[in-house]
């Protein structure tokens, strides 16, 4: 799932091969963006708001024009189903990540065809998320393979291989500020790291069944969390408390997503069920 940058939409992939597209606040009857040939894994909206990508066990992505509602392009390259997409900050590359083993990077361009400009290798399973830094210097990428790489986009570092957690990696997010990386996991935990040096600051068990998803707040106070154990929770990004237990869905939490203000976020669920939440 995904809010645009306005906050005036939400947009969710499902298993019915469809992109929902709903509008806000009120969106009781979502728009059907459709042209995929499989479920649908991962949705992404361009910073600027005007394009939105999915992301399909075809091994396609689609671009749609959020305002036309309408597929503008079919982006080819992956040789198995694409699982996680982010746009770079300045929305003139978007980054796919597939069980292929692969992380492709396309040059998006208002004047000309999306184009594949490099391909990212290491990852020994399926690629299962990505986030790129607010700065746009690094990207990270979480693995059915257990480990989290960091990617050297621009300027110095170094990339590095984070390893720790014992199963899947399902979901990475990176702070507002650019200092930290939080990575969750099918080993029920959720750890963060430093961004630029890869270094481990702290690990702790944030559910009782896998981590599907985290992110950020914008205002990067919270960090959001979603599980198999049917709940939502949120954190606070300095002390580490537990700040807000959210129930409700009746199967497993797969994603979760703030609204620009910070205080709103939609939730959806393995059974086709999407919450939206205001504190």
């Amino acid at each position: 799932m995904a809010f645009s940058p306005d906050g005036r939409y939400i947009a969710s992939g499902s298993g019915d091969k469809k992109v929902a597209l709903w509008r806000q606040p009120h969106g009781d009857r979502p728009f059907y963006l459709e042209g995929h040939a499989a479920w649908v894994r991962c949705v992404a909206f361009s910073p600027q708001g005007h394009l939105l990508a999915s992301a399909s066990n075809d091994n396609t992505i689609g671009l749609w024009d959020v305002r036309r509602r309408s597929r503008i392009e079919v982006l080819q390259g992956h040789q198995s189903g694409v699982r996680a997409l982010t746009f770079s900050p300045d929305g003139q590359y978007l980054f796919s990540g597939s069980q292929d083993q692969t992380i492709q990077v396309w040059r998006i361009s208002p004047d000309q065809p999306a184009s594949a400009v490099k391909t990212l290798t290491g990852h020994q399973h399926w690629v299962r998320s990505l986030a790129v830094s607010p700065d746009g210097s690094t990207l990270a990428s979480g693995g059915q393979d257990h480990q989290v790489r960091i990617h050297r986009l621009q300027g110095r570092g170094t990339n590095h291989v984070l390893a720790g957690h014992a199963a899947a990696v399902h979901s990475v997010a990176i702070s507002p500020n650019n200092w930290l990386l939080a990575t969750g996991s099918a080993d029920c935990t959720v750890r963060f790291w430093k961004l630029n040096s890869g270094r481990q600051i702290t690990q702790f068990q944030a559910h009782s069944a896998a981590v599907n998803c985290v992110t950020f707040s914008p205002d990067g106070q919270l960090l959001a969390t979603a599980s198999s154990d049917k709940t939502v929770r949120l954190w606070h990004v300095d002390t580490g408390r537990l700040v807000g237990l959210l129930r409700g869905h009746e199967g497993w939490v797969w994603s979760v997503a703030f609204a620009p203000d910070s205080r709103t976020l939609v939730s959806s669920g393995w059974n086709g069920e999407i919450k939206v939440w205001t504190r």
